[in-house]
């Protein structure tokens, strides 16, 4: 099973993409780590981080995608580049993708404290939402 993880951060979308294999796990993420929104302002930076975005899905062709939930409200309240961002790739018109909130998130990695870790410490998160997608 193949899965994608994918957490939000400014105007930046962290992307990991795991794979549950007999021999255990495997990270086939390659060049897909990150991907940037230039400026929301313009609609061709728009398109085109959605192409790009749809492109890495269908070329991952994950079973499950995944969105870590933004923080809404309160003084750490994601902006609305992040908003944006989150509804250009829950467009994907092959598969459905989950919005997993927080809490879901912490309270699986506290029952199975998992490893390996990922290939570079920010994708910590994305890497634990795709775990997470991956187990039954």
């Amino acid at each position: 099973m193949l899965t994608c993880g994918i957490e939000i951060l400014g105007r930046k979308a962290v992307w990991v993409f795991l794979e549950r294999t007999e021999g255990g796990l495997r990270d086939v993420s390659g060049r897909r780590t990150q991907l940037t929104l230039e400026d929301d302002q313009d609609p061709g930076a728009v398109r085109a981080f959605c192409r790009t975005a749809h492109a890495w899905l269908d070329e991952g062709r994950p079973e499950r995608v995944g969105i870590l939930q933004r923080k809404k409200a309160g003084a750490f309240a994601a902006g609305g580049t992040t908003f944006k961002i989150e509804g250009l790739i829950q467009l994907y018109p092959a598969r459905p993708v989950e919005i997993v909130v927080p809490q879901a998130l912490r309270a699986f990695a506290k029952e199975t404290s998992p490893c390996p870790a990922p290939r570079f410490k920010y994708q910590s998160q994305a890497w634990l939402l795709a775990l997470f997608l991956l187990a039954p």
